[in-house]
């Protein structure tokens, strides 16, 4: 007699070998991460600008602390100077998301690369999965290294903070954690855009127009608009403590969030519905 095959059992056998595709196309895509030109550039502008502005920033609130008065010194915040290179890291982080994406269509080895991996969703996933390792070394090896630095320079003398002074910790960790946020949307972004200007256009507008924009609307709503963007959301998540203008730096985490799975839904939905 003929044993019927339950479909759970079906769907078991099957899990190990979608691992096994997963894994082999989390490989591929880093090779590929690995290859290209534009990664070390990109990686390197990101290091460069989270170390150098940081070290110049804290530098220069040094030179200029005897200007201070009681107040400004009250309200020092060496984490915001040490980290001040994230508003120009988010830039090549972004650009580098866009290029995993767009760079394939550029070239015309998206084709192979959707043969070889018919399942998009997993091509997807895959493509994060190894863009978000590099992004995530990349990014808390600087924001960490810009922060102890800054400290360095700053001394006790000057506001200087401990890595465990009370907030700091995550606030470094916020700062990276940011950073592979954007990439994030970058990369949601190619995947639906195809093109790398117009995605660069997009990702440039919403990280740098749309905030000074939304500065001209009428109080309070260019308060409230202007939390929810993801470089005030980014902001709210590396600062030690919550700064009243800002989101706190949990819904701040939540905001960013949502704006990556925003970015990386439509994305997916696009790289779906197209045969190419």
């Amino acid at each position: 007699m003929t044993e019927a095959i339950h479909p759970r059992t079906t769907a078991v056998a099957s899990d190990p070998h979608r691992t096994a595709v997963f894994r082999a196309t989390v490989r591929s895509e880093w090779t590929k991460l690995g290859t290209v030109r534009s990664t070390y550039w990109t990686l390197a502008f990101t290091v460069v600008a989270i170390l150098g502005l940081g070290i110049l920033f804290t530098a220069l609130e040094v030179g200029r602390w005897d200007q201070r008065t009681p107040q400004e010194i009250a309200e020092f915040n060496p984490l915001i100077y040490s980290l001040a290179g994230m508003n120009l890291a988010q830039i090549s982080i972004g650009v580098l998301g866009v290029l995993m994406m767009t760079s394939e269509y550029s070239t015309g080895t998206i084709t192979s690369t959707l043969a070889a991996t018919p399942q998009r969703s997993l091509l997807l996933t895959a493509k994060v999965t190894a863009f978000a390792v590099v992004v995530v070394v990349v990014s808390i090896v600087s924001t960490m290294a810009a922060f102890l630095i800054g400290q360095v320079i700053l001394g006790p003398d000057h506001g200087g903070l401990s890595i465990t002074d009370p907030g700091v910790l995550r606030g470094v960790l916020g700062g990276a954690t940011f950073l592979l946020f954007i990439g994030v949307i970058g990369l949601g972004v190619g995947a639906a855009v195809r093109r790398t200007t117009g995605a660069v256009a997009i990702l440039f507008a919403v990280l740098l127009v749309i905030p000074g924009l939304v500065l001209l609307l009428p109080s309070p709503w260019d308060e409230r608009v202007g939390q929810i963007l993801p470089s005030a959301a980014g902001e709210a998540m590396a600062a030690p403590q919550q700064i009243p203008q800002l989101l706190s730096p949990t819904i701040g985490v939540l905001v960013l969030a949502a704006w990556a799975l925003v970015a990386f839904g439509a994305g997916g939905l696009a790289l779906a519905r197209r045969d190419v």
